[in-house]
């Protein structure tokens, strides 16, 4: 490698460097949803409004079971499921 080549080399990797930098200020864990803060989501002992979504929260492991964190309490795939199809049912029940 000449001179020539390792400059281009140097250049292109600061170039990279640089875009890779940008896009990563522009990504955010925050999944936008519309949360209460921990510990507010229950009133009493009984949930105040309907369970979270996996599409609402941030994914922290991706094994077997995948688990989520809604907040600020971590889930599985599972129990958020379970959770789901119990407020479905109170809803179907008129409770």
């Amino acid at each position: 490698m000449g001179p020539k080549m390792s400059s281009q080399f140097l250049r292109m990797s600061i170039a990279a460097g640089a875009i890779a930098v940008a896009l990563a200020g522009c990504s955010s864990s925050n999944s936008g949803g519309n949360f209460p803060p921990p510990g507010a989501a229950m009133a009493n002992g009984k949930p105040t409004g309907p369970p979270p979504k996996v599409s609402d929260c941030t994914v922290v492991n991706q094994g077997s079971p995948n688990k989520f964190v809604c907040n600020g309490k971590t889930y599985t795939t599972f129990q958020l499921n379970k959770m789901r199809s119990d407020y479905e049912k109170q809803q179907a029940a008129g409770m």
